[in-house]
């Protein structure tokens, strides 16, 4: 990913599978926070490369990656003593597994320059992976303080060379863009002073302006033409809005035209609109009008061809606006009242290519929305706001089947930064994949893995049957199973069957139960979950396959 000239160091390093759960929180990919000593200023890279005679086959395949594997991962990092210490965590789709490897950098010039081993009073790091164009790279952000003063440290972890370089160190609080293969800093002395670094060779590339991303252009606070072609978008712009795509690296690409948007009024006519390019042969204009008692008059139209639709006509508290990265689809979320007491809230769907409603709904919760992340184009969470989020859980909405599903909190705020960067097909949740394993054997999915979800575990029928040798009959009013000599049946109505993109659903519960399968034991992951499920029929034929399975990985 460097391409500048760096010191390459030998390190020693000790590779061990583990088992165990990640203590350290990530963050969005859209941020990441850094830390350095106040003396310290920019330093050339400095990598420390893997050097290990002793590991075997298994530690040399997962220091590289093949991302035709249906496989996550995310990193994690600490210093402890004089050494660098870096965990990769390999979450496989295919069975719910994971793999933890941990390698141990012991030379000195990976460390902070500022770090003796014993001065640290206090420390954190935050970490995230990105499959960049250049390869798959583990970014970790080291900050801590001594004396009342920070640190700031960046890291790069490579996997395909399974080396880490200390990219830079200095005194201002660093942010990442890893997509974009760009780092910056905000502030200088207190200055408000931003400054943009190229990862690929650590100079200086922009000084001042904004970069601005696919979510500024999505929610519409900004307009841009041409459209973007890609969802790994990037765009600076000076403080006079001379703006141009950027290029990996963080070179100059084409020149993009960028707008700020707003609501802008005009005294003379009371009216205030705002007016942007949603698709490539749509234009929308909002308008507001008569505003009393916390609504306006609102209008939305749409023009296509010289030909103007009018898709919204409602006297209303505020309407929000998003379109999908692709520009198919149009949001527009109307609401009524103040951010504690809001009467209602009203999501509307558009089809950007016929103009037509798909569907209108209520908004998960009456809150003040404050922006929509889009996950595909068929996938979206509108991110509404709330004093204590964590009571309130996400909903991921999917259009073509019209149906919400609730996540953690917890879950979706750490996850949500990687889905641009870990996307594979067939899978419409993408949080902890749930392993589930019988004596040897692990069920091996070809689609969704099974997933938790509102308290209960949701397995595919097809594939969990298949691999219990269970047969099963979906009725009109009930669903009928048989296993050897066993046999259990669920009401229709009280099933909470779930089919989502041909793939069926049913959540554990007395029914497997009634078939000699009973879960002995959970093992809960930041990453995914095990369960153990104990068979009474585990001495016949029903019984699950054993198989080693390519990321079989081991039990503890």
């Amino acid at each position: 990913m460097f391409r500048s000239e760096v010191l390459y160091l030998t390190g020693h390093i000790k590779y061990t599978l583990l088992e165990k759960e990640l203590s350290m929180s990530r963050i969005s990919i859209c941020l990441v926070t850094v830390l350095a000593c106040v003396m310290l200023f920019s330093l050339p890279g400095l990598t420390v490369a893997a050097s290990s005679p002793e590991t075997n086959k298994q530690s040399t395949q997962s220091a590289t990656t093949s991302l035709k594997e249906r496989v996550r991962h995310s990193i994690n990092f600490s210093i402890r003593e004089h050494e660098v210490v870096v965990e990769t965590i390999r979450t496989s789709f295919d069975t719910g597994e994971r793999k933890v490897n941990e390698y141990h950098f012991t030379e000195n010039a990976v460390l902070p320059q500022i770090y003796t081993g014993s001065t640290i009073t206090s420390g954190h790091s935050d970490t995230i992976v990105s499959d960049t164009p250049l390869g798959l790279k583990g970014y970790i952000t080291y900050y801590a303080t001594d004396n009342n003063q920070y640190y700031y440290v960046l890291y790069e972890y490579d996997y395909s060379s399974n080396s880490l370089r200390k990219v830079h160190e200095g005194e201002n609080r660093i942010y990442l863009e890893p997509q974009l293969g760009i780092f910056y800093t905000l502030y200088v002395k207190e200055e408000h002073k931003p400054i943009y670094y190229s990862m690929t060779t650590g100079n200086k590339v922009y000084t001042g302006g904004q970069i601005l991303l696919e979510k500024d252009f999505t929610d519409t606070d900004y307009a841009i033409s041409p459209l973007p072609q890609t969802r790994n978008v990037g765009v600076y712009c000076t403080s006079k809005y001379q703006c141009n795509y950027i290029e990996y690296g963080g070179a100059k690409g084409k020149t993009a035209k960028v707008k700020q948007l707003w609501m802008k009024h005009d005294i003379k006519t009371g009216l205030s609109t705002k007016a942007f390019q949603a698709s490539t042969d749509v234009n929308l204009n909002i308008s507001q009008t008569n505003t009393r008692d916390r609504k306006s008059d609102w209008t939305v139209v749409a023009t296509k061809n010289g030909k103007k639709i009018t898709l919204l006509k409602d006297r209303i508290g505020y309407v929000h606006t998003s379109v999908s990265p692709e520009r198919k689809t149009l949001i527009l979320v109307t609401e009524n009242g103040l951010d504690s007491k809001m009467e209602s809230s009203t999501v509307h769907l558009y089809d950007l290519k016929t103009l037509k409603l798909i569907r209108t709904y209520d908004s998960p919760y009456r809150a003040r929305t404050e922006g929509v992340q889009w996950i595909t184009e068929d996938e979206y969470i509108i991110e509404q706001y709330f004093s204590a989020p964590g009571s309130f859980p996400p909903s991921l909405y999917i259009i073509s089947e019209n149906k919400h599903l609730k996540l953690q909190y917890d879950t979706y705020r750490e996850w949500k930064g990687y889905w641009d960067s870990f996307q594979f097909s067939g899978i419409f949740f993408p949080l902890q994949p749930v392993a589930i394993k019988s004596g040897e054997g692990v069920l091996n999915y070809k689609g969704q893995p099974s997933f938790y979800l509102e308290g209960q575990h949701y397995v595919p029928l097809e594939e969990f049957a298949k691999a219990f040798h269970i047969q099963y009959v979906l009725g009109k009013d009930q669903i009928t199973f048989s296993r050897g000599q066993r046999s259990s049946s669920v009401a229709r109505s009280s099933s909470k069957l779930l089919t989502l993109y041909n793939q069926t659903f049913i959540p554990l519960g007395q029914w497997n139960k009634d078939l000699g399968l009973k879960v002995s034991e959970t093992k809960a992951y930041w990453s995914n979950k095990e369960l153990l499920i104990s068979d009474d029929e585990r001495n016949t034929s029903t019984v699950m396959t054993p198989e080693n399975l390519a990321f079989h990985a081991s039990a503890r």
